[in-house]
């Protein structure tokens, strides 16, 4: 599928694609991941999923929260109470806020904030001279399709730069929404998980139906698709799994254009810890090489191309 629409944008349409707002957490330059060549990665707050493996828990909820790293605390001596202990000590929201605003090493500090998509791309522009190779923007998350307004703003107005665009998505969003980006859109970086209803709700929290049902249009669309499989141990790493995901995805026609296996990594355990919540997915275990290689050849059997990361 090719992008027909026009990049070119009117002095008015340019102004009010820059006035759209949202919330996002991080902007992660020189990404080498999320799509081809050098990114940079705009991370959007909000996800209808609870993974229990999830990498960027503070990019779940939509509004703004605090969080509190305590391996960057130096102990100041300006607070009564120490970072390090202050939520043991019982210290209140407000008070958090406080030390939020003045903490010299940002050890207390909001995650997300409120953005124009016209400031966001000014940041991404910075790096337009690395672009080569195909690398461009990516919108991440989160799910940046929970805030459609601001990922179309965001798409039109890097293509009006001539600049590569991708979306990673965990699928579950109305088909008006999907079907309104892609024409913005150089690659779509799609989540499979399960293909099986009842364990996919039992451990992220909603089922899988809109998430294929959207799959399937978008194969049918010829829209540029790229499936990840994230193997979790206890999950979906076994080969039973990992097989009906590939028999899905290569029952989807020659419209998908590889799989990304994505080994399950343990990256994201000091932010649940640093926003006060457990790790629920403490006790799984990581898989060798030789168990990852396994798994990619079940992919490979179902005559998919398919890639280690992504």
């Amino acid at each position: 599928m090719n992008n027909t629409l026009t990049p070119t944008l009117t002095a008015a349409e340019r102004a009010r694609l820059e006035a759209v707002e949202g919330v996002i957490f991080d902007i992660q330059r020189y990404s080498v991941h999320d799509g081809p060549g050098l990114r940079t990665n705009v991370f959007f707050k909000g996800c209808p999923l609870r993974c229990g493996w999830c990498s960027n828990p503070e990019s779940q909820q939509m509004q703004p929260e605090l969080a509190l790293f305590e391996h960057n605390c130096i102990t100041c001596g300006q607070f009564d109470t120490p970072c390090p202990v202050c939520r043991q000590a019982g210290a209140a929201g407000n008070e958090l806020a406080a030390r939020a605003e003045i903490c010299p090493t940002g050890a207390i500090h909001w995650v997300g904030e409120r953005r124009t998509a016209g400031s966001i791309i000014r940041e991404v522009l910075r790096d337009a001279p690395f672009y080569e190779d195909g690398g461009g923007l990516t919108l991440t998350g989160g799910e940046a399709t929970m805030q459609p307004e601001l990922a179309e703003a965001l798409l039109r107005l890097a293509k009006a730069e001539y600049i590569s665009t991708a979306l990673e998505t965990c699928g579950h969003t109305r088909r008006a929404v999907l079907e309104k980006l892609v024409p913005w859109l150089d690659n779509i970086l799609y989540d499979v998980k399960h293909v099986d209803p009842e364990r996919h709700r039992r451990h992220t929290g909603l089922d899988n139906t809109l998430i294929l049902d959207n799959l399937r249009r978008l194969a049918a669309m010829g829209a540029p698709v790229t499936v990840r499989l994230p193997l979790i141990p206890g999950f979906n790493a076994d080969p039973d799994s990992v097989r009906a995901i590939a028999q899905f995805v290569a029952g989807l026609g020659g419209g998908i254009r590889r799989v990304d296996v994505l080994p399950y990594h343990t990256l994201g355990r000091a932010k649940y810890a640093a926003l006060g919540r457990d790790y629920p997915w403490l006790d799984a275990p990581r898989l060798s090489e030789d168990e990852v290689a396994a798994r990619v050849d079940i992919v490979a059997a179902a005559g998919l191309a398919v890639s280690v990361g992504g």
